[in-house]
């Protein structure tokens, strides 16, 4: 399956592909609430010679010592994250042009979750990073 998605203002767009199989996580670490400002992040894991950029170019944040993340200079959009051994390339799913096309599966570093945000699906949840198999 072929995807794209765009920052709010539109400066940047991207494509990828999936197969519909891919980790997909509501992620609820401190970092993806701050660079967010919402209690989750949700996220879907890609290879990265499945990712390309197709318009304008995104501004890197190196948020920790094994990631960077990405977002548009201009909107302030968080689009996606790369980790420094290049395994994967995690896209924001609020960016998806058609959102509803991936789902989340797990819930990542539940651990770090808002007291005040409940949780009421049966998706897995790890207390720390999901397992992406990439």
């Amino acid at each position: 399956m072929q995807l794209t998605g765009a920052c709010l203002c539109n400066a940047i767009a991207y494509e990828f592909s999936c197969t519909g199989n891919e980790v997909a996580d509501y992620c609820h670490c401190r970092q993806c609430q701050k660079s967010s400002g919402a209690p989750i992040l949700p996220w879907v894991q890609v290879p990265p010679q499945n990712f390309r950029i197709t318009r304008g170019h995104a501004k890197p944040y190196a948020s920790s010592t094994h990631s960077t993340r990405w977002f548009c200079p201009d909107c302030g959009t968080p689009l996606y994250m790369t980790d420094h051994a290049n395994r994967s390339v995690g896209i924001t799913l609020g960016t998806l042009d058609t959102p509803n096309a991936v789902h989340p599966t797990v819930h990542g570093w539940a651990s770090e979750r808002l007291t005040w945000f409940q949780i009421t699906d049966d998706l897995p949840r790890y207390p720390q990073a999901p397992p992406y198999d990439l």
